[in-house]
């Protein structure tokens, strides 16, 4: 987080970064929290491209790393499959349902995360010609 996110912030002046970092990991362990795994994942065609393919962008023009990012996306692709590793039922709550259902249904592999990267309503036309994204 600090050395791939922190780095594509706009932060109000004086905030410690660090210190919100940790308050933030201490909230992600909190047992009492209600926010759960699946609402953070719910809608993710909607957040996907500002908090993770604009600080991949931001990176790939700066020179920095972006590898846990990219992990971020690869998760975010293989949740749209809507099963887990056992073969569970995910149920993926997303207005671009369809089109992922779609997309998993056709393809495998490479060919399936060229397929959702060519996804216009998140991802633009730079990213999904970046070899170095698809390597990831």
């Amino acid at each position: 987080m600090m050395q791939e996110q922190a780095p594509t912030l706009s932060m109000p002046e004086g905030t410690d970064l660090n210190a919100y970092a940790t308050l933030l990991i201490e909230r992600f362990s909190n047992p009492s929290l209600r926010h759960r795994t699946w609402q953070i994942a719910m809608d993710g065609s909607q957040k996907l491209p500002q908090r993770l393919l604009d600080p991949v962008r931001l990176h790939l023009q700066n020179g920095g790393s972006w590898r846990h990012l990219a992990l971020g996306v690869a998760g975010w692709m293989r949740y749209t499959q809507g099963v887990d590793e056992q073969g569970n039922a995910i149920d993926v709550v997303d207005p671009m349902l369809a089109e992922f259902q779609k997309v998993n249904a056709q393809y495998q592999g490479a060919d399936r995360v060229k397929a959702l990267l060519g996804l216009s309503g998140i991802f633009a036309d730079d990213l999904p010609q970046n070899a170095d994204l698809l390597a990831q």
